[in-house]
């Protein structure tokens, strides 16, 4: 069984807000239904007529959120891609990952003096 490593609590921090503001935009989403269903059992509101107002009440009350859960859901993604990803561990040493294209761009920023 794999230990967390302390490396992996700043993903798990984006991913528990993450899951809180997935689970607030579903909550959100429940009682935009029941108002906008109970505006229309009571004759205030004809759907179709008023749809455009009730696709913008719909993303003003929940799909913000939605889009902030899936954001956080991928910084924590790259996050954890990126800290696993670029260091190595090995014999007890911690080495650092060297991208194969660092020389180009150290070449580049350089520029060409040939010009």
């Amino acid at each position: 069984m794999k230990t967390m490593s302390i490396k992996n609590i700043p993903s798990l921090v984006l991913y528990f807000f993450a899951s809180l503001l997935g689970i607030y935009s579903l909550w959100s989403f429940i009682n935009s239904a029941e108002v906008v269903g109970e505006a229309a059992r009571a004759g205030q509101i004809n759907i179709w007529a008023n749809i455009y107002d009730i696709v913008g009440f719909y993303l003003v009350n929940c799909a913000q959120y939605f889009v902030y859960a899936l954001l956080l859901t991928a910084a924590g993604l790259v996050l954890q891609r990126q800290i696993s990803g670029s260091i190595l561990s090995r014999q007890g040493k911690t080495l650092i990952k060297n991208n194969a294209g660092d020389e180009e761009l150290d070449e580049w920023l350089d520029g060409d003096e040939s010009d």
